[in-house]
């Protein structure tokens, strides 16, 4: 598991203690923390005058897979910490600059930490149950988790699967009510308790449908589903005056799900994409490199 403490108090805690070449890299590191998450390897050992070797083994000491995976925690650990800041604020941005940047920062922030929770196997299982079903639920409540069950019928259903999403309580219940085996729920949920999105995933196993849920490990939810692919959100309190980030998490998520069914999929429905792509052009011309239906 991952080390909780910050990678950038991490740094500064250890600074005393290091060799001259990680100092090095270390001091570059902290000296402008903004704009390391933006170099290359070569560009940082050249800053530090230290060799590439030098800073992928620095990478390693903090904790971390390799250089990439240190930058990503980096760029993370940067924005959370410039996020807090931010909500600590008594006046909220309010300029075209300062909210731009804010809300690119909340962004970043939330692919971030997204792709720090990855679970590849989970995602695979995901993939496979979801392939392999004769239908596809997509179920969510609430502003973000809603959006983003139709989004998921929108991506699963140009890959030839019978997809659909509601979020409506009632239908939700009686979609479960309606399930069997053979059938998959996929939902999205940032806390993992709404009743009727745990209803439904109680309801559709017990019929012995697959339950393919994204939220939180630990939630209700995830203690009804056949799979959780875990996504853990930030705190939204302290940023009630922006838009919630999480649903960059959830759609990072829903594009790896698309994209793993996709890559199965391709030979079988690399035709009828052909053809989704014509009845277009017909209806509007060339439509160039633009994605099929987007």
């Amino acid at each position: 598991m991952r080390n909780p403490t910050s990678l950038i108090d991490r740094m500064r805690l250890e600074l005393p203690e290091m060799n001259r070449a990680d100092r090095a890299v270390a001091d570059v590191i902290l000296h402008d923390i903004d704009a390391a998450t933006r170099l290359s390897t070569r560009e940082l050992a050249g800053k530090a005058e230290v060799s590439e070797p030098t800073v992928i083994r620095f990478a390693r000491r903090m904790g971390c897979e390799g250089f990439t995976d240190f930058k990503i925690r980096l760029a993370q650990d940067y924005a959370i910490g410039r996020m807090y800041l931010v909500a600590e604020r008594s006046v909220p941005a309010e300029t075209g600059r300062e909210v731009a940047e804010h809300v690119y920062e909340a962004t970043a922030q939330a692919l971030a930490s997204a792709f720090s929770q990855r679970d590849p196997a989970a995602l695979e299982a995901a993939a496979e149950i979801l392939d392999k079903a004769r239908r596809i639920f997509c179920f969510g409540v609430g502003g973000s988790s809603a959006n983003v069950a139709q989004e998921a019928e929108n991506r699963l259903f140009r890959l030839d699967l019978a997809a659909s999403a509601t979020a409506d309580p009632y239908k939700q219940r009686i979609i479960a009510a309606t399930a069997g085996p053979g059938d998959a729920l996929l939902i999205f949920s940032v806390t993992g308790k709404p009743r009727s999105l745990v209803d439904a995933a109680e309801i559709a196993r017990g019929l012995g449908a697959a339950v393919v849920s994204v939220t939180a490990p630990g939630t209700p939810l995830a203690g009804h589903s056949t799979l959780v692919v875990p996504l853990v959100a930030f705190d939204e309190e302290k940023f009630f005056y922006m838009p919630n980030r999480g649903r960059y998490g959830q759609l990072f998520v829903l594009d790896c799900l698309a994209t793993l069914i996709g890559a199965r999929r391709m030979k079988s429905v690399a035709k009828k994409l052909w053809r989704a792509r014509m009845t277009l052009v017909d209806l509007h011309g060339s439509t160039e490199s633009q994605p099929v239906g987007d």
